[in-house]
């Protein structure tokens, strides 16, 4: 069997196997096979249209780009997730608005999830706004695509980051913080040392764990205040922040961490006062 023809035709076999092997006869056809699996986007069963379309994805032809954005109106939700995935690898700007659309509105949280990395993979900053609306999505998955994607936006998603600090949406302001720590610009610590303080413990942690990965020093004071957080993860946390960051100011404020009423603070605690403590003693000069 070497024609594409004959291959469309295997992926409405009854057997798994015959099928997979048909699409990989088919992407390694590469370009020749693409109309072949555009016209089985088409097909009555949608396990076809399933794996035409990672086919497309396989192949990375900007020629698939447009017939699969319309399927993304697919009445198979796994049909259009699959078309999310393709357009993923794809990375194609074509493909942009209809994404950011499937983001905002399609119900299936899979598809919207897979939307949400697609928009990442491309790489478009005139996806930011779609990603940041994405960050307040009622399911935990979308929002983690959505920060991973908008962080690989880089210094350009900053501002509407931090202006999303402000929302009534807790879940929103997490994801902000969360890819503002990912991105690392220092523009973002003062905003961020302001978050620790929300009224929502998650936000508080993300804003905390963020503040770590910038490591300006001048978040010590603010993170050894969030020591006395009632919640054990937001002082879990600081503590691992104060680490990372590695000022010798944290020490007294870790040492009295030490006495936490939780073993896991207590023993993050310890650990960080003796590694700061070893930094310390290594950067002396020899006597």
């Amino acid at each position: 069997m070497n024609n594409a023809a004959s291959l469309i035709a295997e992926l409405s076999s009854r057997r798994w196997e015959a099928r997979k092997a048909a699409a990989q006869e088919l992407v390694k056809m590469g370009p020749p096979a693409i109309p072949h699996l555009v016209e089985a986007l088409h097909h009555g069963d949608a396990d076809v249209r399933l794996v035409a379309a990672k086919a497309l994805g396989w192949i990375r032809n900007a020629a698939a780009v447009a017939p699969l954005t319309k399927t993304l109106g697919d009445g198979d939700s796994d049909v259009r997730r699959a078309v999310a995935l393709a357009l993923s690898m794809i990375a194609d700007a074509e493909a942009l608005v209809p994404l950011t659309e499937v983001l905002g509105s399609d119900l299936s949280w899979p598809v919207r999830a897979a939307a949400a990395e697609a928009l990442g993979s491309i790489g478009d900053t005139r996806a930011i706004p779609a990603l940041v609306g994405g960050l307040g999505d009622g399911y935990l998955e979308v929002r983690e695509a959505a920060v991973e994607s908008v962080a690989r936006m880089g210094q350009a998603a900053v501002p509407p980051l931090l202006k999303a600090l402000d929302g009534g949406n807790p879940e929103m302001r997490w994801g902000a913080a969360e890819a503002l720590g990912m991105i690392g610009d220092a523009a973002a610590v003062e905003r961020l040392q302001q978050t620790i303080k929300d009224n929502d413990p998650s936000v508080r942690q993300a804003s905390i764990e963020a503040l770590g990965k910038i490591a300006d020093p001048q978040s010590v004071v603010p993170i050894a205040d969030a020591l006395k957080d009632e919640f054990s993860p937001v002082r879990y946390s600081a503590v691992k922040a104060l680490e990372r960051i590695g000022d010798p100011h944290a020490t007294a404020a870790l040492t009295a961490a030490v006495r936490d009423r939780n073993w896991g603070v207590h023993w993050a605690a310890l650990k960080a006062v003796e590694r700061i403590r070893s930094i310390q003693s290594e950067q002396k000069p020899p006597v």
